[in-house]
């Protein structure tokens, strides 16, 4: 095991992911078993409220070892977790407790507000300007999409703030576009949305002051994105490790570089999932890039010492390369978080 998690439910939930990871892959099941059996375990909401998310970093690792799917969608679940504990008290006394257990599954939708909040963009959703509880525009990607899930959004009220609100999927006026064939990640249920006059009462407010909940929320958004890219790296540098010899020789020391690369990343990750609002926004950024490319990079390694075996569609080799080649896009994407360390030049 590669995580922090030292408790027998933190190794059985891993366990459990493991059995199932092939028919994640193939779309046999979705990852709603795995989040209803990660928090029927009391995993879910581990370090809640607090600063210290070494536990759920720890899980979310051990899941991504096994099947990075399981694991976004995992991430994706404590997400929404995250933004309802922070909400106002109508919001987290209806939805905390079942977001909690796993049998209220959680959209996160708030790429588009951190990029805002960047500079990159504006809210692509909207308050009408006569009638402000009712909100139209699109969702370009979100996960965990089900009939039934609790979609957490971020949108521009009728006055122009930035505002954070809560509906659930099959609520009037949320259009959930057809899932396209994806990469590796079709159990997580990843598609676009579109809001048509959406009603958002005031009793579906998370908050009405947007940056001041995003610099809350961001530190453990990107620390635990970082959890599930090194769970992905921790595999593949270990099954690459298992190929040095023969003519594997000749990768020994791309594999050393890696490994190094690996326990880099694992060592800052234990440090500021410690204490996750005490790090600098640069080093968070920069520590999710580099788990980021590490995780790519060693899958690539592990594919080219498999040879021609890890070309068969159904073997982890394979599955794990096509996993990782998502994580250069999701976001934040490569691109942003290149852009905003250039910002710390």
């Amino acid at each position: 095991m590669t995580a922090t998690v030292t408790s027998a439910a933190g190794r059985t939930v891993a366990e459990f992911v493991r059995t199932r990871a092939a028919d994640l892959d193939t779309g046999h099941t979705d990852t709603r078993t795995d989040i209803a059996e990660i928090g029927g375990r009391g995993l879910l909401d581990a370090g809640l409220g607090g600063s210290d998310i070494r536990e759920i970093a720890g899980v979310i690792e051990e899941v991504a070892a096994e099947s990075l799917a399981a694991a976004f969608s995992l991430w994706a679940q404590r997400m929404a977790l995250e933004y309802v504990r922070r909400a106002t008290g109508s919001v987290r006394e209806r939805y905390l407790d079942e977001l909690a257990s796993g049998r209220q599954i959680g959209v996160t939708a708030m790429a588009a507000a951190l990029k805002h909040l960047a500079g990159l963009g504006e809210l692509p959703l909207r308050a009408d300007d006569v009638n402000g509880d009712r909100v139209s525009g699109p969702i370009a990607w979100a996960s965990n999409v089900f009939p039934d899930s609790l979609i957490v959004f971020p949108f521009r009220g009728s006055d122009g703030s930035g505002r954070v609100g809560v509906v659930r999927a099959d609520a009037d006026g949320v259009g959930i576009r057809s899932a396209p064939e994806l990469l590796a990640l079709g159990a997580t249920a990843s598609t676009a949305l579109a809001f048509d006059r959406v009603e958002v009462r005031e009793d579906q407010l998370v908050t009405t002051d947007l940056p001041a909940f995003c610099a809350t929320i961001r530190p453990v958004f990107l620390l635990l994105q970082t959890a599930f890219c090194a769970g992905a790296a921790g595999t593949a540098v270990r099954a690459a490790g298992d190929r040095l010899d023969g003519l594997g020789a000749q990768f020994r020391g791309e594999h050393r570089a890696l490994a190094g690369r690996y326990s880099a990343v694992r060592r800052r990750l234990r440090e500021y999932t410690a204490d996750a609002h005490a790090t600098p926004p640069a080093e968070l950024i920069r520590l999710r890039l580099d788990a980021a490319c590490t995780a790519v990079d060693a899958s690539r390694l592990e594919s080219t010492l498999r040879g021609g075996a890890g070309y068969a569609l159904h073997c982890d080799t394979n599955r794990r390369f096509r996993e990782a080649a998502f994580l250069p896009v999701q976001s934040p994407s490569e691109g942003q978080l290149r852009w905003e360390l250039s910002q710390y030049d």
